[in-house]
């Protein structure tokens, strides 16, 4: 074997310092003869100083092929000494030269002037262990053989070539070269110590070859018999469109899914939402169109094909025209409206600044959440309206009450049978823009279900830090709601959950007084039903004071909408008589109401015909109004026992108790015998007895009825009352006032007995109901006796004698 050993060494020595022309991506020889292009100054340089001397160079391959001006540590250590055969320049300053690979070689150190240049040494390559090296070029020629069929890089000519090298080595850097192997393969195999290690390099890169060459024929043949299947049902869809198209005249299949593609590359969604749509669609385009999963899908992407991705309409914010549409649309409603004004009037300063770009654009929508409260027909849903209507939006209702699942709100996942989006995307694909005004109505009537708690998924909705990324189930993907205005409404607020309520801002509406709602029936709820139960103006009138008589005898609530149905009722009668040819126009007063709508269904109370002892007036508030009650004390015989009556609730019976204590505290004062508070049963009676009534602001009343009957003082039949008491005599605030001094003016009463502390309250009614009114605030129930009681805290004491004392009115009746 000692010819193979030197089979790498040239006959003539080799210089110790030959310039280098570096190669990208490929390792040559020794015992070949290759055709190099050189077109880098580097290179052709290094041509041309091998030419003027030994014609000797040395080649060798870069670490990185990207590299376009390498140094020497760009270049590896072992490179391949070539004689020059003949050298080429071609017109475009390349060069063109062939070599003859004579010698591996080591290098020792590179130098770089205008080329490199390197110090080399020859590369001894020992053949080791002869048996082993010759065992080896058996097994190196077989493996070579076997992969000669379903190799695609070997042509005839070179395979020929290979199989003619007798010595394994010098076979082992033929296959390395001709093979697709990687560049740092073929440079351990120039590299190899020995020829029984190079031989083995060669061998392992066969092995893993003809393991890729095995899975690539496997893959190949999965996809054959893929394509197979695929163009067969391809055949057999054609065939049943061509059917179905002879049949019913329907529209491919195809058409349909060119469709829903060009729809949905105009949505312009969101990286997340194509890449789910685009799976969706390539799915269907596999199915059978008629199988019941493509109709699911279809369903999907026809939902997400109609949702305003990208849609919106331009707010047309102006605060003039904003107050003026409220203003048209509703009458009353002051410190509401004033509130919704504000509320547009930030907005419109938000967008100015986006627009001069001193804020975020994302930053003008963000803002409160605001909750219409209050009781029914007084307006909620149609200011929510009018606001839509202001800005130039579209508006969407959403109906919460009675919803138990968490799904009406999130949605249902697709897996489910006839799922679908849940309310708020559904709003929004009715709406057709991503901008709109969305009104939650009834969010205090949201239930709760062992299927989730609908109010916990409202909170991502209104939530402005989250609400950018809301994800409907059925969707499956996120969803941008930060450029919706979302608008709630409840009845009470208290029913709200805590955590929702806390990102809303409450705007509490109030009861309509009877004024209001009189102009609200001329404006607006009278010739509304003129118009839709096709009358003309001109055929109906209605005067004030049947409209006056509708509100106080025929209906009682907070709002107006049983009142529109009476007018509806009335104006519905007169327009049979007037199609029955018995009139042709109708002046309905309040005298010929009772003719279209019966007796009266509500009779107001009235004050007290005369002072009476035992009886006071009290005030209390309803969610429809209010009004006056009586508080009725008898003293009797007995034992000391209190008897309440009435359906009173926990609280007034406490109130009562309080009122006694009191009373029991100052009888001293009060001229109240020991004897008579052991020897009487005190009866406290509160009509109408039918009616629960609950609440503490009824104290004051009870004193005063207590105190009265236990004196025999009588109460004054002018003054009404309203505050909750405590056994030392303070009067604490209550609620409704407004409300209640509405009832109380009503009823004929002219003086109003309130705590002082609700004393601000007063100016929340209207200037010409405080000019009819005397107010008397209080803070304890000594100056309540002296307005309640006839000659006042003077004559309970004992300081005078009452008298009959005539009131104003009755020295004017006498008069």
């Amino acid at each position: 074997m000692s010819d193979n050993n030197q089979n790498d060494i040239p006959n003539t020595p080799i210089p110790e310092i030959l310039p280098v022309c570096p190669v990208r991506g490929s390792v040559i020889y020794p015992t070949m003869v290759q055709h190099i292009d050189a077109a880098r100054d580097v290179s052709i340089k290094a041509i041309e100083a091998a030419m003027q001397g030994s014609k000797t160079i040395l080649i060798v391959s870069q670490k990185d092929k990207d590299i376009d001006d390498p140094s020497g540590s760009d270049l590896y250590t072992v490179g391949t000494a070539c004689n020059i055969l003949r050298m080429k320049r071609n017109p475009d300053g390349t060069v063109q030269m062939l070599v003859s690979a004579v010698s591996r070689v080591t290098v020792q150190k590179y130098h770089k002037t205008e080329f490199i240049q390197a110090e080399v040494k020859p590369l001894e390559v020992p053949a080791g262990e002869i048996s082993e090296y010759q065992a080896l070029g058996r097994e190196l020629r077989t493996k070579f053989e076997e992969m000669i069929p379903g190799s695609k890089f070997l042509a005839p000519d070179v395979v020929e070539l290979i199989l003619n090298r007798e010595d394994p080595g010098v076979m082992a850097d033929y296959i390395a070269f001709n093979m697709d192997f990687k560049l740092v393969d073929k440079q351990a195999v120039l590299e190899a110590l020995t020829l029984t290690e190079r031989v083995k390099k060669v061998l392992v890169m066969l092995d893993s070859e003809a393991e890729l060459m095995a899975i690539q024929r496997r893959i190949q043949q999965q996809v054959k018999e893929e394509i197979d299947k695929n163009q067969r049902d391809y055949y057999l869809r054609e065939q049943m469109k061509i059917i179905q198209k002879e049949l019913h005249g329907e529209d491919s299949e195809e058409d349909e899914i060119a469709q829903l593609r060009e729809k949905i590359n105009a949505l312009g969604l969101t990286e997340d939402a194509k890449k789910e749509v685009d799976r969706e669609l390539n799915r269907l385009e596999r199915m059978h169109p008629d199988s019941a999963e493509a109709a699911v899908i279809r369903t999907y992407l026809t939902w997400m094909t109609e949702l305003p991705w990208n849609i919106r309409s331009d707010d047309q914010l102006n605060l003039k025209e904003a107050e003026k549409t409220l203003d048209d649309d509703h009458y009353g409603l002051e410190k509401v409206k004033d509130r919704v004004l504000e509320f547009l009037a930030v907005r419109q300063l938000r967008k100015e600044r986006a627009e001069r770009g001193e804020i975020d654009v994302a930053d003008v929508n963000k803002g409160p959440i605001l909750v219409f409260t209050g009781p029914p027909g007084v307006g909620k849903t149609s200011i929510a309206q009018s606001i839509a209507k202001s800005l130039g939006r579209k508006y969407v209702r959403i109906a919460l009450g009675g919803a138990r699942d968490e799904s009406d709100i999130r949605g249902h996942r697709r897996t489910y049978i006839g799922s679908m989006p849940g309310r708020i995307i559904q709003g929004l694909r009715n709406a057709g823009t991503k901008n709109p005004v969305v009104l939650l109505d009834e969010v205090d009537k949201l239930g709760q279900s062992y299927q989730g708690d609908p109010s916990s998924a409202l909170l991502e909705v209104l939530d402005p830090a989250q609400n950018h990324s809301f994800t409907d189930h059925y969707l499956g993907v996120p969803f941008d709601l930060s450029e919706v205005m979302f608008i709630a409404t409840a009845n009470y607020p208290e029913q709200i959950p805590g955590p929702l309520l806390d990102r809303m801002e409450v705007i509490e509406f109030t009861s309509y007084i009877e004024q209001e709602k009189l102009e609200i029936a001329k404006r607006y709820l009278l010739p509304r039903q003129i118009k839709e139960n096709g009358l003309k103006q001109a055929q109906i009138q209605v005067t004030d004071a049947a409209l006056e008589k509708l509100i106080s005898h025929y209906t009682r609530e907070a709002g107006v909408r049983n009142l529109e149905r009476e007018i509806g009722t009335t104006v519905r009668k007169v327009a049979r008589r007037i199609a029955g040819g018995d009139l042709k126009r109708a002046r309905v007063t309040d005298r010929e109401l009772e003719r279209y709508l019966g007796n009266p269904r509500y009779l107001p109370e009235s004050e007290a015909r005369e002072d009476a002892v035992g009886v006071s007036t009290g005030m209390f508030y309803t969610p429809v109004g209010g009004d006056i009650l009586f508080v009725e004390t008898s003293v009797m015989p007995g034992k000391g026992n209190l008897v309440l009556t009435g359906q009173l609730g926990e609280v007034m019976k406490e109130s009562a108790r309080a009122a006694l204590s009191y009373a029991k505290q100052n009888s001293t004062r009060f001229h109240i015998t020991q004897e008579k508070l052991d020897n009487s049963e005190i009866h406290v009676h509160v009509p109408a007895g039918a009616i629960p009534k609950e609440g503490p602001s009824a104290g004051v009343a009870m004193v005063t009825s207590l105190v009265s009957a236990l004196t025999g003082i009588a109460a004054r039949r002018d003054v009404a009352m309203t505050g909750e008491i405590t056994l030392t005599g303070r009067v604490l605030p209550i609620g409704g006032l407004k409300e209640k001094v509405l009832g109380a003016r009503r009823a004929g009463i002219k003086h109003i007995v309130l705590p002082k502390m609700n004393e601000r309250d007063i100016n929340d009614i209207p200037a010409n109901l405080r000019a009819s009114i005397e107010f008397h605030p209080c803070e304890n129930l000594d100056q309540v006796l002296d307005v309640a009681l006839v000659g006042g805290l003077k004559a309970l004491e004992g300081k005078t004698t009452p008298s009959k004392k005539k009131t104003k009115r009755d020295q004017t009746a006498s008069a």
